[in-house]
């Protein structure tokens, strides 16, 4: 696997950089999206694969509105490549404090609102920091990823993402290793730790003004 300094999830912010008056159904808009992530306790490395990172439009499943409907593709994994479609690998604990982008500079897309940003996880795994390890004796073990290679986990918006025409939004999206791999049993106690659960939940957060 490979670790990319800056890239991954805890919340999600959205700011604009540099505009245009071009207006119209037929203009572009710029959209990067950026991963950060915060400290976890006994986790030495949190790795997630990334495969695709897509916007949807329309009617989503919980009745959110968006101009544009199915899939609007931001960056896809090589088909081609047969053992991991040649996702990302990231290891989140080298992204605390960090932000590093996914599609850098932007891809265009069409203008519009959109409701909702996802993020398929292939993927994941830990290793634990030294002297903890699992049942087995082992430091290391591969999780579940509930529906993240199918639909993709869902980032949650405070309101629609509104890509304006000829403009870079960019867009943060953090998940706190913490709260998003969950230790199973007491790492002080005999019997250590049992497991480890992968329950992601992205969110937003506001950029400071």
């Amino acid at each position: 696997m490979k670790s990319l300094h800056g890239i991954w999830l805890g919340a999600l912010s959205l700011s604009l950089v540099g505009c245009s008056n071009t207006t119209g159904p037929e203009a572009n808009a710029r959209v990067e999206v950026l991963l950060t992530d915060a400290p976890a306790d006994y986790l030495k490395e949190a790795w997630v694969c990334i495969s695709q990172v897509y916007l949807q439009g329309g009617e989503g499943e919980e009745g959110e509105e968006g101009e544009h409907s199915g899939r609007t593709i931001l960056w896809d994994a090589d088909p081609e490549d047969p053992e991991d479609r040649g996702a990302q690998c990231f290891d989140l604990l080298t992204l605390q404090g960090v932000e590093a982008s996914l599609m850098e500079g932007g891809v265009e897309v069409p203008a519009g609102t959109y409701a909702q940003l996802r993020l398929v996880v292939d993927r994941a795994s830990v290793v634990l920091k030294e002297p903890y390890t699992f049942s087995d004796g082992l430091d290391g073990m591969e999780l579940s990823v509930p529906s993240g290679a199918q639909t993709g986990i869902k980032v949650l918006l405070s309101t629609p993402v509104v890509l304006e025409p000829e403009t870079l939004t960019q867009i943060t999206v953090d998940a706190p290793v913490g709260e998003n791999f969950r230790i199973q049993g007491d790492p002080e106690s005999p019997s250590g730790i049992q497991g480890v659960l992968f329950t992601p939940v992205l969110k937003e957060v506001e950029n400071p003004e």
